[in-house]
């Protein structure tokens, strides 16, 4: 394992229009752009690119670096840096086989990878690279995959981001110019907390912790549906009530798989045992990859997520004034008739 890199600069290239691009909430591009910005000054190596702003479509990493590559020639030699996680899921991106004829790429690891897991990845994906007696591989262009470990902080956009919903300091946490930014534009900031008439769900509003305390008839979909995806091992089953907050849904129900595989089980499941119910899913978007699977039964929208794509899209931070369904206590109730999906 090579003990460092001589790398003269490191360059930061937000994207612009990500693969789930309509996600409401997304903080704007020009937002993300200058926290970086503000993030990294200071630092004369690190350099932030706008470029994905300037392109059309979706931003793939392949794409990037095509254009890197016709910008700059074998001017430069570049290195892809990434995180253990996201390697491990590699097999899913576009074109993925041809990230190294543009890039080596550096594998950072903020907790213990399997080794035999990436190896037999990188067999698979790239057969022809050699792997040397200290970790690494390589192939006769000269381009490599490397790996490094680094230390495991407990500090995550996650978290910073529900903090900041919750009217919590992130002071330490970021650079203190980025912490002044997000709140000089209220990034993730939320109203002053308001009170609800209706006794059962009264709730300060902007907690991602409130309840509902009595699902009513409407809710009851909702929570048969986690309780599908329950008895099918989904994973941190959340139920966010966004009635007269959205005009397309009443109710998300949140869950995550530990891998895609595992994602694509629930979500084939879940959707067979709710048919048996009569509950019929309308449309289903993201199969194929299984990162984020999306369900439509009509008045309910499912996200199944692979775990740390959850994370970083963090809808229930999004979403951080809407109430959660107390969905498991609703199941031990009589239940109510629902009528079938379409």
């Amino acid at each position: 394992m090579r003990e460092a890199f001589d790398l003269s600069e490191i360059w930061f290239i937000p994207a612009a229009r990500p693969p789930h691009k309509d996600v409401p909430g997304i903080s704007p591009f020009r937002h993300r752009l200058r926290m970086v910005e503000l993030a990294i000054a200071g630092n004369s190596r690190f350099k932030v690119l706008d470029m994905e702003s300037q392109r059309p479509g979706p931003s793939f990493s392949i794409d990037t670096l095509r254009e890197l590559n016709r910008r700059y020639g074998s001017s430069r030699r570049f290195f892809f840096i990434m995180g253990a996680d996201a390697f491990l899921e590699i097999e899913k991106w576009k074109e993925y086989q041809g990230l190294v004829d543009f890039c080596s790429i550096i594998i950072m690891s903020r907790k213990d990878t399997p080794c035999d897991e990436t190896a037999a990845i990188i067999s698979r994906a790239w057969p022809g690279f050699i792997r040397h007696e200290n970790g690494w591989f390589e192939n006769g262009s000269g381009n490599g995959i490397f790996f490094h470990r680094v230390t495991r902080l407990d500090i995550s956009g996650t978290s910073i981001r529900k903090m900041a919903c919750r009217g919590q300091s992130v002071r330490y946490l970021v650079p203190e110019n980025v912490r002044e930014y997000m709140e000089t534009n209220r990034l993730y900031a939320v109203e002053e907390n308001l009170e609800t008439t209706d006794n059962s769900r009264v709730a300060p509003k902007g907690s991602p912790d409130i309840v509902i305390s009595k699902p009513d008839a409407e809710s009851m979909r909702a929570v048969e549906i986690a309780r599908a995806i329950y008895d099918n091992k989904g994973e941190d089953i959340v139920v966010l009530d966004i009635r007269g907050m959205s005009a397309f849904a009443d109710f998300f129900v949140i869950a995550h798989g530990r891998s895609t595989r595992h994602v694509e089980g629930i979500t084939g499941k879940i959707r067979r045992s709710l048919r048996k119910k009569k509950i019929r899913c309308k449309g289903i978007e993201g199969e194929t990859e299984s990162k984020w699977v999306l369900m439509d039964y009509d008045d309910c929208i499912v996200h199944i997520f692979y775990e740390p794509v959850r994370s970083f899209y963090d809808l229930e931070g999004l979403w951080a004034d809407a109430p959660r369904l107390q969905w498991q206590e609703a199941v031990d109730q009589t239940p109510v008739s629902l009528q079938a999906g379409v």
